[in-house]
């Protein structure tokens, strides 16, 4: 089964929150400030998105192969945290893959 590797990155913004991790619009997982997670997902295609209250990161689509392993970032988004929170709700975290195969 392939694995899918998330890092959060350690800041201040939102430390003392989790965040949830949603795989094709269900939770899979709440990973911590700093933390790193290692998940069982299935393969095929599926959209992979960070919440925190109403607040969200892009979609990955991720093609995932039996022998993948993708590794993701998982960081604040770009700007000012209030702006981001106020206007930007869909770009208040950001996912950035770096698969690894």
């Amino acid at each position: 089964m392939p694995k899918l590797s998330i890092q959060r990155t350690s800041e201040f913004e939102n430390r003392a929150r989790k965040i949830k991790i949603e795989l094709d619009g269900a939770l899979v997982c709440n990973i911590k400030n700093g933390e790193h997670i290692t998940l069982d997902i299935p393969s095929g295609k599926q959209l992979i998105q960070a919440k925190i209250d109403w607040c969200t990161s892009n979609r990955l689509e991720l093609d995932v192969e039996a022998t993948s392993h993708p590794k993701i970032i998982l960081s604040s988004g770009d700007g000012p945290g209030l702006f981001r929170f106020l206007f930007k709700t869909n770009e208040y975290l950001k996912l950035t893959l770096n698969d690894v195969k």
